[in-house]
């Protein structure tokens, strides 16, 4: 199902690559928090050659650069004319979301393989125009969903799959982040529902293989300032399946405990659970009682894993042509589902979204009684 062996482990650790000689040579575009993660884990996959760092902040690119023992470049081209002698086979973009489209055009003309942190653009509209200008360039676009390679969140979709549940019926998702960001950032950052509800959506998409008929989605501010604003720090949605699961995902951007990230799936034979990952498992019990370490402090330290053998992933559709788990429809999708519940939040109502089943093109309708569409 995913990038993971048998074992739950990236195939590198235990060799089980077809072509463990060959490398695989990247550019990483982006030096912030997520290039940080992405090119320690490059560098430490004896898979890929990170052939270079590109980011318009210098100081940035070059301390991650030479932390890597690489080369910093401010743009791509010159990154990608600095390594022609090379082959270069693809680039990970670490960027934020709006400069996604600019470079993965730039990588398709010079015939570069893409990977990148979602979404891939900010509508719809603009990740399927995005992925005709790959296909038309054959090249190939993996959007990084990283609970996918998850080894709890797969061992979770395994079961489901296999009926260790029954049928599913219902299922509880929570989402609390950590650490909570400056409310500077909350005051001019995206929208709940757009920047964080997209793993969990993918997700449940992805285990209960099932699209989404309708959201409904509500949320409010954990302080006056934010709340003058109109900004919402905290989101509840109602998803409902087309086959009839009811999904609730929660969504806070500050849990102060640590990093919250629990999934639920009930069905009519059992439930299977994907719980909290701590700090250390060691437990403590005495007179006073129970006691054991926080949880994970926040991302980088609970999917670690996750993104390590994503990366292995991609590594295998750069060298052995593996096709990537994540596709076009599904990057769509959930982008629309995400849309859905923030334009349900901005009006009260359920969001119901419809699609034509031949140009697999998704329309949405809202109201307490949805709209029967046409298809077009």
């Amino acid at each position: 199902m995913t990038g993971l062996t048998s074992d739950g482990t990236p195939p590198y650790e235990n060799g089980h690559s077809q072509n463990r000689k060959k490398r695989a040579n990247v550019l990483l575009v982006g030096s912030g928090r997520m290039g940080d993660i992405r090119a320690s884990l490059v560098y430490a996959n004896p898979r890929f050659k990170l052939c270079g760092v590109v980011d318009v902040n210098m100081t940035a690119a070059t301390a991650l650069a030479e932390t890597y023992d690489t080369t910093a470049f401010s743009c791509l081209a010159d990154a990608i004319q600095a390594c022609q002698p090379v082959r270069l086979d693809g680039i990970i973009i670490s960027t934020p979301t709006f400069t996604h489209a600019a470079l993965i055009k730039e990588a398709a003309e010079n015939g570069l393989f893409v990977f990148t942190e979602k979404p891939v653009d900010e509508t719809a509209d603009k990740i399927k125009q995005i992925f005709d200008v790959a296909d038309d360039a054959g090249i190939k676009i993996c959007c990084g969903f990283q609970r996918r390679f998850d080894r709890s969140y797969v061992a979770a979709a395994e079961a489901v799959k296999n009926g260790a549940a029954g049928k599913p019926v219902m299922a509880n998702i929570f989402f609390g982040d950590s650490p909570c960001p400056p409310k500077e950032f909350l005051l001019t950052g995206g929208d709940i529902f757009m920047d964080c509800s997209a793993h969990d959506v993918d997700y449940i998409r992805w285990v209960l293989q099932d699209d989404v008929d309708a959201v409904y989605a509500t949320g409010n501010s954990s302080c006056e300032e934010l709340a003058a604003a109109g900004v919402c720090d905290n989101g509840s949605m109602i998803i409902k399946f087309r086959k009839g699961a009811v999904v609730t995902l929660f969504l806070s951007r500050s849990a102060s405990y640590g990093y919250d990230q629990r999934c639920e799936i009930f069905g009519n034979k059992g439930i299977v659970s994907v719980m909290n990952e701590h700090e250390h498992s060691t437990v403590i019990g005495n007179s006073q009682g129970i006691v054991q370490s926080k949880l994970k402090h926040s991302f980088p330290q609970r999917f670690n894993q996750a993104f390590a053998s994503e990366l292995d992933a991609f590594a295998d559709t750069l060298l052995d042509g593996k096709e990537w788990p994540v596709s076009v429809h599904d990057c769509i999708r959930v982008q629309k589902v995400a849309d859905a519940a923030r334009k349900s939040c901005e009006l009260g109502q359920e969001v119901k979204l419809d699609y034509n089943p031949t140009k697999d093109v998704e329309i949405e309708s809202t109201g307490s009684d949805p709209v029967d569409l046409v298809a077009m």
